[in-house]
C-alpha cells in the first residue's frame, strides 16, 4: 500500500469516526430533552412521510382556521424563519416535481 493511500484511508476512518460520534451525541441529546430525533423537515403532521397532507395542514394553519401545527419547526420547509406560502409551495414542489427540501435538523416535541 502506497503512503498516499494509507494517508487517505486514515483520514477517511478519522472522518467516519467523527461523524459517527457527532450523530450519536445529537441523538442522545435530543432524546434527553423530549424532542424527536427522527423528525423530517416538511413532515408537518409527523406521520413519517412528506405528502400533500403536510402542505394542506400549513394551508389550514395560515388561511383557514389557524389550527395549531404539531411541529412548527417542520412546517418551515424552506427554512426562511417564517411559515408562509413558500413552505406550502416547497412541500408541493417536492411531492410533484422532486424538488429538494433542505435536510436540516429540526426539533419537534416527542409526544407526536
Amino acid at each position: 500500500m502506497k503512503r498516499k493511500d494509507r494517508e487517505d484511508l486514515c483520514f477517511g476512518v478519522f472522518v467516519l469516526m467523527c461523524v459517527t460520534t457527532f450523530v450519536l451525541c445529537a441523538v442522545t441529546t435530543a432524546s434527553e430533552y423530549g424532542y424527536r430525533s427522527d423528525a423530517l423537515n416538511g413532515d408537518v403532521n409527523m406521520d413519517g412521510q412528506i405528502c400533500m397532507d403536510d402542505s394542506i395542514q400549513i394551508i389550514f394553519h395560515l388561511w383557514r382556521d389557524g389550527r395549531e401545527l404539531p411541529c412548527p419547526d417542520a412546517a418551515d420547509v424552506d427554512r426562511s424563519g417564517a411559515i408562509d406560502v413558500g413552505d406550502v409551495l416547497g412541500g408541493l414542489r417536492h411531492i410533484f416535481f422532486g424538488d429538494p427540501i433542505p435536510d436540516c435538523p429540526i426539533s419537534c416535541p416527542s409526544e407526536y
